[in-house]
């Protein structure tokens, strides 16, 4: 078995390292013919670069708006006592009282109710607790099951 060449080796990876620093080294583009260098960032500084002259420096000002599009007007204490109860019973939700279970469906913005055996007298109960709790509370805020 012939012995191997090291001279060989040695001028291959020779070749190999000098092409490797000119890829690495030598930027193979366009040159920018421009005097000016190219700066695509923002670099700070202390110096003015684009000083204006004859133009006053005032923050402009804006003057108030006398009406925003708003009416002020109070909520009606009916809407308000709907929403504040409604807001109270979505807190206390799963609410089980063994004989109705209540949930709340934020899709539909009700509450479920599931009721118990004998759903008839159960229902009774549910709509006399419903008016000793939450009097503002109609049934057409609730789901059935």
């Amino acid at each position: 078995m012939p012995t191997p060449n090291m001279k060989v080796y040695l001028a291959i990876s020779g070749v190999l390292i000098v092409l490797f620093l000119v890829v690495t080294f030598i930027p193979f583009g366009k040159k920018s013919t421009d005097d000016q260098p190219q700066n695509n960032f923002p670099t700070p500084t202390t110096i003015e670069a684009n000083p204006t002259s004859g133009v006053n420096n005032q923050v402009p000002t804006v003057a108030p708006a006398d009406f925003t599009g708003v009416s002020e007007q109070e909520m009606p204490q009916e809407a308000a006592n709907i929403s504040l109860q409604k807001q109270d019973l979505r807190s206390k939700v799963p609410l089980d009282t063994g004989l109705f279970q209540i949930d709340f469906d934020y899709g539909e913005d009700k509450f479920i109710v599931t009721l118990a055996e004998p759903k008839a007298e159960n229902r009774q109960q549910f709509g006399q607790w419903l008016k000793e709790n939450y009097p503002s509370l109609d049934n057409n805020q609730f789901n059935f099951k």
